[in-house]
């Protein structure tokens, strides 16, 4: 399938149901056949698969005995090596920032090795189709007679429906993945292109809609959306007023049908991302690995050393925090926001200058910086503090100093709701008090110039005292 390196399938099973029992006394080990758990050796369990016969799931009657402390029914040793790490499943993908595209590196699926053994974390795989009824499906009259609508249009012609030219693309290549990795969001449907494919994307085509009294659904029949290009329907979304294009969801099959289940490891370093303290870059077990030890060379040289292994693999992490040494702006000090203000590489727990200003954070010393940051949290090499309280201009609620704040009613807006002493007394002298005071829920009306009686004797909103 295009855009995968490999997929690989679990163990292969018949299609029917098997009820036969194992020999009196005899318990299987990893990988080895069971009905139930005590088929099973002490700590392992009865791992059953899934098929999908006549619309319903069932599950098969025998199953492989594996360890699955998490129970999400991907065992810890899942191709029964030995090792629980040298095959970790991974659904490799992730979203281009630009484009917000999903991009599908590789796909390992069962039989593999769980890659949150302590977490659950997997998913059943859905994919999108076109049935025989609905407007994507291509076949003639004559073909569609043959079926119910509710058929999948595929499966009986080799030509390719105008779904499939979108799911996979002309040629193997296409604007969309076959399988869709990602979660459903709620962020109003998917995006669809000109030609109608579906990607897994929030909408971006926005068009407006309601539903009336009668019930009518303003986007059956838009013009503006283009036409699906599987099953589903366009519906107006009432939370957030477009339409939304909701797909119909058909289980992922494997080749003997049965139900397929996915783990993402989006940072391909076999560490799922449910428990990855560095799910975008890698620094996981497979750093160990020598199949795939290049994907964690950190500075980018081409190769990765024992050094770089040592610091970053296995998810170290020396402060104890959220974040692995790998991904921590701040690794020395516990900093579970890591949070980086001004974009500098370091979290500001570490910066000794967190707006970037080169004027050092109160309590900071360093010599890419100097003095007392007026405003440590926003850009302002000048340091204007023009009523000299400490604060800046810059960051001063009340830049002069008469306890009036441009945004007094804290609607966002400063000057808004300017003072007007008319409708009550204002304070002579600052601090202005904050009980039974009228001025302190309006803006100063004279916010460059100290006047604590906010006296407006032609009641314009702007004080006498900058008249």
């Amino acid at each position: 399938m295009a855009g995968y390196d490999r997929i690989t399938r679990w163990w292969p099973l018949p299609a029917l149901l098997l009820a036969a029992a194992l020999p009196a006394g005899c318990r299987g080990g990893v990988g080895e056949s069971c009905i139930t758990d005590s088929d099973c050796r002490q700590g392992l369990v009865c791992l059953h698969q899934q098929l999908y016969r006549g619309g319903r799931i069932w599950q098969e009657g025998s199953g492989r005995c594996g360890a699955d402390d998490d129970g999400d029914q991907v065992a810890d040793d899942g191709d029964a090596s030995g090792s629980a790490w040298d095959q970790r499943c991974g659904v490799h993908a992730w979203l281009n920032p630009l484009t917000g595209e999903e991009v599908v590196n590789e796909v390992v699926l069962t039989p593999c090795d769980d890659n949150c053994p302590g977490v659950r974390n997997s998913h059943t795989l859905f994919r999108f189709d076109c049935l025989a009824g609905d407007d994507c499906c291509q076949l003639d009259e004559q073909a569609r007679s043959r079926l119910t609508g509710s058929e999948l249009c595929r499966e009986v012609t080799d030509q390719p429906s105008s779904c499939d030219q979108c799911l996979s693309g002309a040629g193997g290549e296409g604007p969309t993945p076959a399988w869709c990795f990602l979660n459903f969001d709620a962020q109003g449907g998917y995006d669809i292109d000109a030609n109608g494919c579906l990607r897994c994307r929030p909408l971006s085509l926005r068009v407006p809609c309601s539903i009336d009294a009668t019930g009518h659904d303003s986007c059956q029949g838009d013009a503006r959306l283009p036409r699906v290009a599987c099953s589903g329907r366009w519906g107006c979304d009432t939370s957030l007023g477009i339409c939304s294009f909701r797909p119909e969801q058909f289980y992922q099959l494997d080749d003997s049908g049965h139900v397929v289940r996915y783990q993402l490891d989006q940072d391909y370093d076999g560490v799922g991302d449910s428990c990855d303290n560095c799910p975008q870059t890698p620094n996981g077990v497979d750093c160990r690995n020598p199949r795939f030890a290049y994907r964690c060379d950190s500075d980018g040289d081409g190769v990765t050393s024992p050094l770089e292994i040592s610091q970053y693999g296995d998810q170290r992490n020396d402060d104890g925090d959220l974040w692995g040494n790998a991904c921590d702006l701040c690794p020395q000090l516990a900093d579970n926001d890591n949070h980086d203000a001004d974009g500098d590489g370091e979290a500001d727990p570490c910066d000794p200058d967190d707006d970037n200003d080169r004027i050092c954070d109160p309590g900071q010393r360093h010599f890419s910086c100097h003095g007392v940051d007026n405003c440590p949290d926003l850009y302002n090499p000048g340091q204007a503090d023009r009523d000299h309280d400490g604060q800046g201009d810059d960051c001063d609620p009340d830049l002069d100093g008469d306890g009036v704040r441009q945004d007094g009613d804290g609607d966002g807006l400063a000057g808004s709701h300017p003072c007007n002493p008319v409708l009550g007394p204002c304070c002579a002298q600052p601090p202005c008090p904050t009980e039974d005071f009228v001025c302190r829920d309006c803006d100063d009306n004279c916010p460059e110039v100290a006047n604590p009686d906010q006296a407006d004797s032609d009641g314009d909103g702007r004080g006498d005292a900058c008249q």
